[in-house]
């Protein structure tokens, strides 16, 4: 780009905003560098909003990460622009080092390449390749934090809700190593979440070959994250794979939601909102008897409201996209309602807060030190600062970030 920042003056000269209509005919009447000036313009001013932080303050060609971007904010920009475009962002460049320019780049080149198209009611329509099978979209491996040193990468499992944001702090705090987190299917509107834990694993599997080929790699995993890691780990592992590390951050026994009432969706929205506050520095609470009386749509809008308003959800957040979170949370819990660990010669590495009381009130259950995994396989018991949340937040991700390099370097 010839401007060396986006600014607002430059956004505010005739360009409109990523909801308008008719702006892939817009585009499409310009040539392809205008069309990737036009894109960059659209894509600073979306996320300078969605960061809350002024445009001058965005270069094209500097990473994205340092400023904040994260799994959701990258998801909703995707989103805005698949139904401005009209096309499929499979990746939209958020693996690596994301910048403006590249994100602007990827959206112009799918202008004259649409895999998926959708139509004017917002629906997906799937296209078919020549040799007449499906496209199949993919979690993709995202990069966490900022650091790019030598040692082998880590790739972080989302918990259950599929959100990476929980690592946000953790991983700007991890100098000595790349880290990547594997992104949810579902969160985006061209994909489904996984049905069962094998077929989510194999797709982690893929895509950790795709992107690093079958180099050694360690995995790590917060809280019901830690599950998915471990599958992982034990899938990699029989397939050959050197597995470096395997850090289990309080992460419980599937057990813990056997009573959970998927059917209650008011109880369910109550305690996303809860669980999301700890990411968000936020304290917004909601009474789960706020939403009675209301259906099902208007407690996803009310809940919105209030979680934009809060700052919990991302401004430009849409109840399609909260629906989709719910959906995906709802589908993982199933998940493990169906999961058993099996066990293994493996060793994990369980790191555990000082305070323990947090996750044995929100599982409802008594929970021994190592939280049964010792029965499962050789389990490496470490503790850090912090509750079952905080541990991953503040000053306390400092340290955790220092006990794991310390576990695993």
């Amino acid at each position: 780009m010839r401007d060396s920042q986006l600014t607002g003056a430059g956004y505010r000269s005739g360009m409109v905003d990523l909801d308008a209509n008719g702006l892939l005919e817009q585009l499409l009447a310009k040539s392809p560098s205008q069309r990737i000036h036009e894109l960059e313009r659209l894509i600073c001013h979306t996320l300078a909003s969605a960061l809350r932080i002024e445009t001058s303050e965005i270069q094209s060609d500097e990473s994205l990460v340092g400023l904040g971007l994260n799994s959701l904010i990258g998801m909703n920009l995707r989103s805005k622009l698949e139904k401005a475009l009209r096309t499929e962002l499979p990746e939209l460049g958020l693996s690596g080092c994301p910048t403006v320019e590249g994100l602007a780049r990827v959206a112009a080149e799918s202008i004259k390449e649409p895999t998926r198209r959708i139509d004017s009611s917002g629906e997906v329509t799937s296209s078919r390749r020549r040799d007449g099978k499906r496209r199949r979209s993919r979690s993709g491996v995202v990069a966490l934090g900022g650091a790019h040193g030598p040692q082998t990468p880590l790739f972080c499992l989302h918990p259950v809700g599929g959100d990476l944001r929980c690592y946000d702090k953790l991983s700007r705090h991890l100098k000595t190593r790349p880290v990547f987190g594997l992104r949810s299917r579902g969160l985006d509107a061209y994909s489904e979440p996984h049905s069962s834990i094998d077929s989510m694993i194999s797709d982690y599997a893929d895509e950790i070959e795709k992107a690093y080929g079958r180099d050694p790699v360690c995995l790590l995993g917060w809280s019901t994250g830690g599950i998915f890691a471990r599958e992982l780990a034990i899938r990699l592992k029989e397939s050959g794979r050197q597995i470096e590390a395997l850090v289990m951050v309080d992460t419980p026994m599937p057990s813990v939601f056997e009573q959970v009432d998927l059917s209650n969706n008011f109880k369910f929205l109550s305690d996303l909102v809860t669980f999301t506050n700890y990411f968000a520095g936020n304290s917004m609470q909601i009474d789960p008897s706020v939403l009675r009386g209301l259906n099902d749509e208007q407690a996803v809008q009310r809940v919105l409201e209030l979680g934009m308003a809060n700052g919990v959800l991302p401004s430009h957040a849409t109840t399609e996209f909260l629906e989709r979170l719910i959906a995906v949370c709802k589908k993982h819990v199933e998940i493990l309602q169906r999961y058993s660990p099996a066990k293994t010669s493996l060793q994990s590495i369980l790191i555990r807060p000082e305070d323990s009381t947090v996750l044995s009130k929100a599982s409802g259950q008594s929970l021994p030190p190592d939280l049964g995994w010792g029965d499962f396989g050789k389990t490496d018991l470490h503790h850090v600062p912090g509750h079952h949340f905080t541990m991953m937040t503040s000053r306390n991700a400092a340290q955790l970030a220092e006990r794991v390099e310390q576990i695993i370097g």
